[in-house]
């Protein structure tokens, strides 16, 4: 090691001690010996951006970069520096630089995460700017990453399409796994609200279809399904029938509560054989590039057939925790259900693929779990609420739609009780918000929005009821964090709703049975007009922008005859939707239906 190198490992450890005066004297010494040194110049630029000069670290560590264009290092923290001066948009594309770099050299998604995400807090004009500098410099052919990661950056769902196209041009270029887990991925994000530009209409109702049709063709075509498939001619009664799932995750999980919901009824109140079928094909292990990497859940207590006890009844469930995609297990679920020999299958929920193999050879009905175009094959596709229709469907779809509504089962609950037992005060308004996917939902437009209302309301709260482990943290950051507080599950949601003023919804797809629940319980609810809880809940219930948002929440806290005029729609609506059993039967005779339609 030469006296350079020496003296800067020197000055690196005094300045990882937090000595950073003796670190500056010594990389300056290390410049005065050999000007121009660009780890010496991007040190010196740290020391400066760590001491609150962020003006002479700019300076320094684009120095640095001049001298070594290659270092994303340098990159992200000219990026630092640029984003401590205020010139956020300078900051991103340096930003992008660094992941570009990172990308091409084939960094997994941990290391390029949290650069992804610096540059996720700008408004959406940067977003796109840094994402169009990364497209510039990748360098690698991996499609899944590459068009995976600029959407991440700028939610144009324009990439996504780009994604799409690409297999669907050549599907043999990608396995079926790898087709799977960026379906997924994608359903995942959109589901998420990601979209923040381009056509996602156009998308959803057309290359995004497409893919789920290619990828059930192709998992039947490549593992060599067909031959097990046996096509049965049409029954005049159906007396059996296979409830399908994606994911049985337990009791706390309501699409689990409704799913076992509907098959306790289908047995005990119409006397049919069920069989649930839990398949857990939603991607549980990474296949491809796709970026933000994810896994669905699994519940390894459900594992092969066994009796499931809920709510005071029992159910028989067949399930498949196996964390692949892939032949073996394709085929062990085929068998199971063909050893039923049900009389129809139901798909609960859309893009569930199992169903769908059997599409054309028993009858399939969907019972679609969220609002919104089920990509499905099945031979009859429900609407989610009466107010569904098919009007704006793709052509080939239409004929198979039929009214529905998914109808509500209220969980159990106690009477009595107050705020005190979730604490929280008892004075005030108490506006809440709740889902199983606060850490994404709530993001920073639902937080900043939150902030403005309780601006306007200084004796209100907020209440975040749900599962969580990143948000408590970002809550830490609001103007009013005294007054904001998650409270983790919470099992008796009814009860908390009794003790507050409103149920405010974030911007989100889902959370519709939450709503309906709401509604039960005369909780007004404020959403914007998208959504399933914009379904669930109606017209009465929606408004058009952030200012008519706050306008609402407000006005339910301090107009106490606006706010029993709300609660009362809320009970009324709930009258309306919330028949399950007047549902299950619905759904019994589209199965009937479905015979003829298979």
């Amino acid at each position: 090691m030469d006296s350079i190198e020496q003296t800067l490992a020197v000055a690196t450890e005094h300045h990882r001690a937090g000595r950073t005066a003796e670190a500056e004297r010594l990389y300056r010494e290390v410049l005065d010996r050999s000007p121009g040194h660009p780890d010496a110049l991007h040190l010196l630029g740290v020391v400066a951006l760590q001491s609150g000069r962020p003006q002479d670290a700019a300076e320094l560590i684009g120095q640095a970069v001049a001298r070594d264009a290659e270092s994303a290092l340098f990159h992200a923290n000219l990026g630092h520096a640029l984003h401590a001066l205020g010139r956020k948009r300078e900051a991103a594309l340096s930003f992008a630089r660094a992941l570009a770099l990172l990308s091409n050299r084939g960094e997994g998604w941990g290391n390029v995460a949290a650069l992804a995400n610096l540059i996720r807090r700008y408004d959406d004009e940067t977003r796109r700017a840094a994402a169009a500098e990364l497209d510039a410099r990748y360098a690698l052919g991996d499609v899944m990453r590459r068009e995976s990661l600029l959407f991440h950056l700028s939610g144009d769902v324009t990439h996504y399409e780009n994604l799409a196209a690409a297999v669907l041009d050549d599907p043999l270029r990608f396995s079926v796994p790898s087709i799977h887990y960026a379906y997924w991925g994608m359903a995942m994000q959109m589901f998420q609200g990601a979209v923040r530009s381009g056509n996602a209409g156009r998308f959803t109702g057309g290359d995004y279809l497409r893919l789920y049709r290619l990828l059930v063709e192709e998992t039947r075509r490549r593992y060599g399904l067909t031959s097990r498939l046996r096509p049965v001619p049409p029954r005049a009664a159906v007396k059996r029938i296979a409830l399908v799932t994606n994911q049985m995750l337990g009791e706390g999980h309501q699409p689990t509560v409704d799913a076992f919901d509907y098959a306790r009824r289908l047995q005990d109140e119409f006397g049919c054989e069920v069989l649930v079928v839990n398949s857990n094909m939603m991607a549980i292990t990474a296949e491809n590039g796709f970026v933000p990497e994810y896994a669905y859940n699994v519940t390894e207590e459900y594992r092969g057939e066994q009796t499931i006890n809920a709510f005071g009844a029992q159910v028989r469930m067949a399930s498949f925790p196996q964390k692949t995609f892939d032949e073996e297990k394709l085929r062990s679920i085929i068998d199971c259900i063909e050893g039923f020999d049900p009389d129809a299958l139901v798909a609960f929920g859309g893009s569930n693929i199992v169903p769908d193999l059997f599409a054309g050879f028993r009858p399939v009905v969907c019972v679609p779990t969220s609002s919104g175009l089920p990509p499905s094959l099945a031979s009859l596709i429900l609407g989610y609420d009466e107010e569904d229709s098919a009007a704006s469907w793709p052509a080939e779809l239409r004929g198979r739609f039929r009214p529905f509504s998914f109808g509500f089962t209220l969980p159990p609950t106690a009477e009595g009780g107050g705020r005190a037992g979730f604490g929280l005060p008892e004075d005030g308004p108490l506006f809440v918000a709740v889902g199983n996917r606060l850490d994404q939902e709530a993001g920073a437009e639902f937080l900043a929005l939150a902030d403005e209302l309780l601006d306007r309301l200084p004796e209100a709260r907020l209440a975040f009821a749900g599962a969580v482990e990143e948000l408590p943290r970002r809550l830490a950051g609001l103007r009013n964090a005294a007054r904001v507080q998650a409270l983790g599950h919470v099992g008796d949601v009814r009860a908390l709703y009794r003790t507050a003023t409103a149920y405010l919804n974030p911007r989100r797809q889902g959370g519709g049975g939450s709503a309906a629940f709401a509604l039960a319980e005369g909780l007004p609810v404020v959403t914007h007009a998208a959504g399933d809880v914009a379904r669930v809940t109606g017209a009465a219930f929606a408004v058009p922008d952030d200012a008519a948002f706050i306008g609402r929440a407000a006005a339910l806290a301090t107009d106490p005859a606006f706010h029993e005029g709300q609660a009362e729609s809320a009970r009324t609506r709930f009258a309306a939707i919330g028949d399950r059993n007047r549902s299950v039967e619905r759904l019994l005779a589209y199965c009937l239906e479905a015979q003829t339609a298979a």
